[in-house]
């Protein structure tokens, strides 16, 4: 029987098991070293500081400049460890576009050809669904035929083969709601096709210089807008002088979609400030927005699948409105878990509500 256990210190022995029958040169795929050599782990000290600087990383704790947080398990087969995984919880571009993707997995020599790592795998795809990372993004090197064979097993469609790297997705049943997402916080959300990036206050200021842009003056909008940025409803979203950075209860605030694929900026999303303490349910109400060459390309179902998760985590409820004639933002905020709940707002629009738990 295959499982995936999290560190702990009273599996020493096991793991220096584990590194031997590897073979290793002191590097794992798949494994965080945050660059100690694997073979300094026989010293129980810093086998134990190993092992909580991985836990921390879980919960995004003590973070390299670089790196995402990430769930490190050891696979156990009959007391045995026999392979590890990483489960990385969102991704930065070198993860998305060079190598490495959201799951790395290594599996012994001497445990290799025996369904282990494709155990392994699925165990921690589903993971990823509790987690509410959706599609998963798997990566193997090009002549690696045997991962390429796990990873298309567990689902994998091959996008493409970049500088020696197969990236395969491998999309997965829709998500729980409620799933384990980390709360909000003042640091960018990380998707497969955008970033939600809390606006400075300079590029406040510089989108209410430039007003409306595009539709009267392409010459105003900055390098980093997608033409057409900003649009009204981006401006009517933010406030020059704004909160200040840092401040407690800005995570709340705009958020410019950037879209991944070229790093342009094409609209906005953001909450209508926090949840009123008085709320036993936290109501917050989300909007967003797109430039409308952006439109069509699935950018604000990964936006929404960014944010709404995290508010909730945050212990919100998070609602939306949409014109009822306005079909893609409707089927939007429905791919990402909302549901129309038979109400309308003084402007006639229908309202949404993403369910907790």
């Amino acid at each position: 029987m295959i499982e995936l256990r999290a560190p702990s210190v009273v599996w020493h022995r096991e793991w220096l098991d584990f590194l031997g029958r590897y073979g290793t040169d002191g590097h794992i795929p798949g494994a965080y070293a945050f660059g100690v050599d694997l073979h300094r782990l026989a010293d129980p000290q810093v086998f134990q500081d190993w092992v909580q600087r991985l836990l921390a990383a879980e919960a995004g704790v003590g973070m390299p400049d670089g790196w995402v947080p990430a769930s490190s398990r050891w696979v156990v087969r009959d007391g045995e460890i026999v392979g590890v995984t990483s489960l990385r919880h969102e991704l930065n571009d070198h993860l998305l576009k060079v190598e490495g993707g959201h799951i790395g997995y290594a599996v012994a020599p001497d445990a290799r050809g025996q369904g282990v790592a494709g155990q392994a795998l699925r165990l921690t795809l589903a993971e990823a669904a509790r987690m509410g990372i959706n599609p998963v993004l798997v990566t193997c090197a090009e002549d690696n035929t045997a991962s390429a064979r796990v990873i298309e097993r567990a689902g994998g469609v091959l996008e493409d083969v970049r500088d020696g790297t197969r990236r395969h997705w491998i999309t997965l049943p829709d998500v729980p709601i409620g799933y384990a997402a980390r709360p909000l916080s003042q640091r960018p959300l990380l998707g497969r096709l955008v970033t939600l990036a809390l606006a400075s206050a300079a590029e406040v200021e510089a989108m209410h210089a430039a007003g409306v842009a595009g539709s009267t003056d392409p010459r105003r909008c900055l390098p980093e807008w997608a033409a057409g940025f900003p649009r009204q409803d981006d401006l009517d979203g933010t406030v020059v002088g704004g909160v200040p950075e840092g401040t407690p209860g800005r995570e709340w605030g705009t958020r410019l979609v950037i879209r991944r694929s070229d790093n342009l900026v094409v609209g906005t999303l953001g909450f209508y400030g926090p949840p009123d303490p008085a709320d036993p349910h936290g109501h917050v109400e989300l909007g967003f927005g797109l430039v409308e060459s952006a439109r069509g390309q699935g950018l604000i179902t990964d936006a929404l699948r960014l944010a709404a998760p995290a508010a909730q985590a945050s212990g919100a409820t998070v609602t939306a409105h949409t014109a009822y004639d306005n079909v893609p933002s409707r089927k939007a905020l429905l791919r990402a878990g909302f549901r129309v709940t038979g109400e309308r707002n003084e402007a006639g629009e229908i309202r949404l509500v993403r369910p907790r738990g």
